[in-house]
C-alpha cells in the first residue's frame, strides 16, 4: 500500500535518483565534471536540500511503501523553467546553448511538472497516474489550470500515458542527442487543462 506524502529533506538522495532517471541523460550532461569526485546525483541530492528553490524537495510528492520512496513528481510554476544567471555562472556555455531550447519551452501562467519517475518494478500499478492527480491539485491550489510538461518525443511508453492522463502535444522543442542524452526527435512540449 503506498502512502503519499509531501517529500521531507531525508527523501533528498532518493528523489536525485529519480530526478536522473526521468531525465533522460539531462542530469547527467549538465552536472557530468563539475565537482571532482561527486556524482551528478549527489550533487542534485545536495541542491534539493535548499528550501528557498523551486529545485527543492519542498516541491516534491513522494510515493512511499513504508519508508521507501517508489516514485515522486517534482513541480512547480512554469516560470521557474528558465536559464537563470546562476545557471549561466555555473554550467559551460556550450551545455547551455544545448539545452536553450528545452529551458524555453513552457506553457505560460501554468504549473510545471518538472519530472514524474516511479521505480521500473513498481510501474503499472496506478502510482505515475495518482502522483499526476496530485500535482493537478496542487497547481489548482496554486492558481494554475494548466499542468505542463516535457516528454521525450520517441519516449513510447510516456506519450500515451501522458495523453490518457489528460495531456496534449503543444508544441515540439529541438533538443539533439549525444554522448548522454541517448534519445531522438527531441522533446514534446505538452499541456493539460484542469477543469475539475
Amino acid at each position: 500500500m503506498f502512502k503519499y506524502r509531501p517529500a521531507e529533506k531525508e527523501d533528498c538522495a532518493k528523489l536525485a535518483e529519480l530526478i536522473n532517471i526521468a531525465s533522460g541523460g539531462i542530469m547527467e550532461y549538465l552536472f557530468h565534471d563539475l565537482v571532482t569526485g561527486t556524482t551528478p546525483v549527489q550533487v542534485v541530492a545536495r541542491n534539493l536540500e535548499s528550501e528557498n528553490s523551486p529545485y527543492s524537495y519542498r516541491s516534491a510528492i513522494v510515493a512511499a511503501e513504508e519508508s521507501d520512496v517508489m516514485g515522486m513528481a517534482l513541480s512547480f510554476p512554469s516560470s521557474y523553467h528558465k536559464i537563470t544567471n546562476t545557471m549561466r555562472n555555473y554550467f559551460p556555455a556550450d551545455r547551455m546553448e544545448h539545452l536553450r531550447h528545452f529551458y524555453t519551452s513552457r506553457v505560460e501562467d501554468s504549473w510545471l511538472l518538472d519530472a514524474l519517475c516511479v521505480i521500473e518494478s513498481h510501474r503499472r500499478r496506478g502510482v505515475g497516474e495518482k502522483l499526476i492527480s496530485l500535482t493537478k491539485e496542487k497547481a489548482v491550489k496554486n492558481g494554475c489550470r494548466n499542468l505542463c510538461l516535457i516528454a521525450f518525443a520517441d519516449n513510447a511508453l510516456a506519450i500515451p500515458f501522458y495523453k490518457r492522463t489528460g495531456f496534449e502535444i503543444v508544441e515540439r522543442v529541438e533538443l539533439r542527442g549525444n554522448d548522454f542524452i541517448k534519445h531522438e526527435g527531441g522533446c514534446l512540449l505538452m499541456n493539460c487543462e484542469i477543469t475539475n
